[in-house]
């Protein structure tokens, strides 16, 4: 046997004592990261190319970088025993994602991550509304709380700018993306799961590239080869660790790319994060993180105790 073959068998054995939740949060924080990074790149290159353009780039390219995945399982890993459920996914996604990217070329890093945030604040609400789910007083002192640090992140006081409404939008949608994702992960795994995003989502940002298409470069092209990378491991990290974790123990880690959104933004946009951008997120967080927490603990109670 191999170093590498004694190496890669001592490395399955300690990941496989590794507990599930662990790898799971590790997986949320590199997903959170990956994210980011891909945010940055967008941000970065959409002072070049038009911002539909590089949201086709970033679906068209999925296809390449999940390809090494494709030929070692071949055709099974276009199997999805939910394919209803994928095309509500993709249709919702493709206005998330172009609201979103929209709003990447004209908002801060941090600004934009910090409304992200506010996506489990929008999935309760929703819960409340359509699952007539009962909300009581703590719950929805946490919305208030939750609601009034995005206004203070969106700052209306000097101007509500079209970059932070489609932000605030594009989370509201995605929290509806979270929910068919999370049914998602019960039977298609999670490359399939980014495998149908990507692909799916390819018509929608074509039509809207068309009329603002040109010529890139081969740096430019680069750099959108590395927005597909990151944002396909993202996405399909993010699926994995809500397959094998559940979301109330996982966002509070999501947390963290706030953290690398401030850095990035300093250092590669001179972006310094105002004081109000800290007040609201800590609201945000707070909320989200109790909203969470709560979600948790009445799940618990609901399961019926075996005897």
């Amino acid at each position: 046997m191999s170093f590498i073959s004694i190496y890669s068998l001592k490395l399955k054995n300690i990941i496989s004592n590794v507990p599930i939740s662990l790898i799971a949060i590790f997986m949320m924080i590199v997903s959170g990261l990956c994210f980011v990074l891909m945010h940055s790149a967008v941000k970065y290159l959409s002072t070049e190319i038009h911002i539909f353009e590089i949201a086709f780039f970033r679906c068209a390219l999925v296809i390449f970088v999940l390809a090494p995945v494709i030929m070692q399982q071949g055709l099974k890993i276009f199997k999805t025993q939910q394919p209803k459920l994928q095309f509500y996914r993709v249709a919702t996604n493709s206005v998330a994602m172009t609201c979103f990217f929209y709003g990447i070329s004209t908002t801060p890093l941090a600004q934009l991550t910090t409304l992200g945030f506010t996506v489990p604040i929008f999935a309760t609400i929703l819960a409340v509304i359509f699952m007539k789910e009962k909300i009581r007083l703590r719950r929805t002192l946490a919305l208030i709380i939750g609601f009034t640090g995005t206004v203070i992140v969106a700052r209306p006081d000097i101007s509500i700018e079209l970059g932070a409404v489609l932000i605030i939008f594009s989370s509201f949608l995605w929290s509806i993306c979270l929910v068919f994702i999370k049914k998602l992960t019960r039977t298609d795994s999670a490359v399939t799961i980014s495998l149908y995003f990507g692909i799916g989502m390819i018509p929608a940002t074509f039509f809207l590239a068309l009329p603002f298409f040109e010529m890139i470069n081969l740096r430019q092209f680069i750099i959108l080869i590395f927005i597909a990378i990151t944002g396909t491991l993202a996405q399909t990290i993010m699926n994995s660790a809500l397959k094998k974790g559940d979301l109330a123990l996982l966002l509070p880690f999501d947390f963290l790319r706030l953290i690398w959104s401030v850095l990035i933004g300093y250092a590669l946009f001179a972006e310094e994060p105002k004081i109000t951008l800290w007040i609201g997120g800590f609201l945000i967080i707070g909320s989200t993180t109790y909203i969470a927490w709560r979600e948790s603990k009445l799940k618990k109670i609901a399961k019926p105790k075996i005897a």
